[in-house]
């Protein structure tokens, strides 16, 4: 009976052992988010989705279909948020109760910073846009903070409070972005920027004393609705109590011709200001703009740049005024 009973006990182990064993196995057959198919979802994993959906890397077809967790045929940024959610044990309610817990502590204005210190400030134009959360994801990725110049765009309506919300500096760009309006008088560029101003106050609860001018304060196309009306703006909205920036680097998304996310990369990596005030755009034109955004902000951080929001005390890059 005893000897029964130990033959009986010793299957049962081995029934045990080989089916545990068996698990790292099946775990690893591909299951959602385990890109490298190593049986664990790790932070690393995150990483290389996010590097693929913004062709930075190629997978084969058993990677995309464990980067692809919502099954669409498409790998997201999202996604690599969501393995880098899973990976770290953090669900996507526990981060809208926590925070605090999954917010990098980084300086989030010059004067936390030294003297000497390197600043990179990202700068978005025209948005939001069907990409604005695209950007940021890869911002929150990489701990970056970064400024929205945006315009009145009621299809993402949304997308207003969630820049304010994540940590990043709204700011007032235009509310039309139509030159032969907003350029026709001093009055009517007001009007404009308080419309956006009212809009994106609705919007966020933010009221916002930082602005863009379309074209830059030293635009010349203004020149043809009104002479010399940058000169007059330039100096009034100073008095006003707003601070307008310009910029002294640029990606040269607005070019007017296609570029990949490679020529963008390479346009924008080039500077080396202790304080750079770059100029972007988020548009649903400008995907390779997403796309090159990590290596961008990967060089620059290896550089020992921080990315931080603008605000009212940060370089303005002023252009000289040509109107």
């Amino acid at each position: 009976m005893k000897r029964s009973f130990s033959l009986l006990l010793t299957l049962l182990l081995l029934i045990s052992v080989s089916v545990f064993s068996a698990q790292p196995t099946l775990a690893a057959s591909n299951r959602p988010g385990d890109i490298d198919n190593d049986g664990y979802v790790t932070v690393a994993d995150a990483r290389i989705c996010l590097r693929f959906c913004v062709s930075l890397c190629d997978l084969d077809a058993n990677d995309q279909y464990a980067a692809d967790i919502d099954n669409d045929g498409f790998v997201s940024t999202g996604e690599a948020r969501e393995i880098l959610r899973f990976a770290v044990g953090l669900t996507s309610e526990y981060i809208k109760q926590h925070p605090a817990d999954i917010k990098p502590q980084t300086p989030t204005k010059p004067s936390d910073l030294p003297e000497d210190a390197k600043i990179l400030y990202m700068t978005f134009d025209d948005g939001p846009s069907k990409y604005t959360d695209d950007i940021l994801d890869i911002l929150d990725q990489y701990g970056a903070k970064a400024t929205f110049f945006v315009m009145y765009q009621p299809d993402y309506s949304h997308m207003y409070k969630e820049i304010v919300d994540r940590g990043h500096a709204i700011a007032l760009h235009t509310y039309s972005h139509d030159y032969a309006s907003i350029y026709s008088s001093d009055s009517a560029y007001f009007r404009d920027l308080q419309k956006i101003s009212d809009y994106v106050y609705n919007q966020t609860g933010v009221r916002t004393n930082l602005i863009r001018f379309p074209g830059g304060g030293s635009n010349t196309i203004s020149r043809s609705y009104n002479y010399g009306i940058m000169s007059r703006l330039t100096r009034e909205v100073e008095n006003r109590g707003y601070v307008y920036f310009d910029w002294n680097a640029s990606n040269e998304d607005a070019n007017g011709r296609a570029m990949s996310w490679q020529q963008i990369r390479d346009a924008a990596i080039g500077y080396r200001q202790q304080e750079i005030v770059m100029l972007m755009h988020d548009t649903n034109a400008k995907y390779t703009t997403v796309q090159a955004l990590p290596s961008i902000i990967e060089h620059y951080q290896a550089r020992g740049y921080h990315c931080l929001a603008l605000t009212e005390d940060s370089e303005t890059a002023h252009h000289g005024v040509n109107n």
